[in-house]
């Protein structure tokens, strides 16, 4: 592969993930029932006003990232600027973009619970090696990307990377073992390029992270959770992909949502799409296989509903790497906020000594959140003034 085409790839990937992300965001929460009556399909950025009219706090600025980009390009930061993944670094970062606390969290944009508790202890002095939280969400796959970038073609590595950046949030294995299967399958798809578009990929990837799995549970038993049921859940949960993917999309989605059930989602699964990696990585995987290009992958996820940036992000990391960059659409490319510092953190990873035009991550970070918070008060006077003037007419 040329250093141009591993280049593409490279900031497809992290593009992807910036895009699917945006997508998803103000579709988070919400069911693919609620989605169609509100807005048909959702083929474009949308602000979410229509479908979240009296929760104006869900209403996104369009094109914008969350937290999952965000928290993406902290481990591009780190591993650019270190060379490496260190948790003290994530940690300081994580706490930077948390101060001022102008809002409920700084620049942050649409953390979850778990993480708004990991700041909390990090603000109050607790060391990052016992910040990580017991549940097992999706926070630490739908940020790792840059590290299957940075690690294409170093396993071991890899695998202490995934770790690195994963416990400081996650310490449940299936967390953990659905970060190292994202980071893991962007490898994959950067160092053998469209061959991965067959039903092998998924053994191929679910042996991989079986391995990894094994070796978790053995070196760390006394920190992490889910060990007792749960130690090969992910692993099995993708290679039960394979034999979906020649059903209709009802029944494959119908599938992954039992077996994730039976893998221990808490609150019981309803969504492919729901923030659980042995459902919301299979579901990602498997609309990675039956689609043929980057614009119907993203579509279909994003309209799902459910986790829905989350969703979105893990597959238009996959898709991106697969496609590259030329192969996202360019509406999508020209809307998304800070599209060029993005894409040149993604060339970094893969060619270090060159020198980029990387704006600062924090004050890019707050800028833009500020940016944000202006144009959803600017929505919230809009919306008023629409309704004070419907009040007027219903008077006369």
């Amino acid at each position: 592969m040329s250093q141009a085409t591993r280049k593409d790839r490279a900031r497809g990937c992290v593009l992807g993930l910036a895009v699917g992300d945006a997508l998803g965001a103000p579709l988070e929460g919400l069911t693919q029932q609620q989605i169609q009556a509100t807005y048909g399909q959702v083929s474009d950025y949308v602000d979410g006003v229509r479908a979240w009219r009296k929760k104006p706090y869900r209403w996104r600025l369009k094109g914008l990232y969350t937290d999952d980009t965000q928290q993406a390009l902290a481990l591009a930061d780190c591993l650019r600027e270190q060379g490496e993944i260190q948790p003290e670094w994530l940690a300081r970062t994580y706490l930077a973009m948390a101060t001022p606390r102008d809002n409920y969290l700084g620049a942050h944009r649409s953390a979850g619970k778990s993480f708004r508790l990991v700041i909390g202890d990090l603000e109050r002095g607790v060391s990052p090696e016992h910040t990580g939280r017991p549940s097992a969400g999706i926070g630490a796959a739908m940020r790792i990307a840059p590290v299957g970038i940075f690690y294409a073609t170093c396993p071991e590595a890899r695998l202490n990377a995934v770790l690195a950046a994963s416990l400081l949030t996650h310490c449940d294995i299936r967390s953990l073992s659905g970060a190292y299967a994202v980071a893991t399958a962007v490898s994959l798809i950067l160092t053998e390029g469209p061959s991965v578009r067959r039903p092998s990929f998924l053994f191929q990837l679910a042996h991989l992270v079986r391995q990894a799995e094994s070796t978790i549970a053995a070196s760390l038993p006394e920190k992490i959770s889910g060990l007792n049921n749960y130690t090969h859940a992910v692993s099995n949960a993708i290679a039960a992909v394979e034999s979906v993917l020649d059903s209709p999309r009802d029944q494959a989605f119908s599938a992954i949502v039992e077996r994730a059930n039976r893998l221990g989602a808490e609150p019981a699964c309803t969504r492919p799409t729901m923030g659980f990696p042995p459902a919301c990585i299979p579901t990602c995987l498997y609309l990675l296989l039956v689609n043929d290009n980057f614009e119907e992958a993203l579509t279909e996820v994003v309209n799902l509903g459910g986790d829905a940036d989350t969703a979105g992000a893990i597959l238009g990391c996959m898709a991106g790497a697969l496609y590259g960059e030329s192969a996202i659409p360019d509406h999508w490319l020209n809307g998304l906020h800070n599209r060029d510092g993005i894409a040149n953190r993604a060339e970094s990873l893969v060619d270090p000594q060159a020198q980029y035009a990387i704006p600062d991550l924090i004050s890019t970070e707050r800028e833009l959140t500020a940016l944000e918070a202006r144009n959803r008060e600017d929505l919230m006077a809009s919306r008023q003034s629409e309704d004070d003037l419907g009040a007027n007419r219903r008077r006369t």
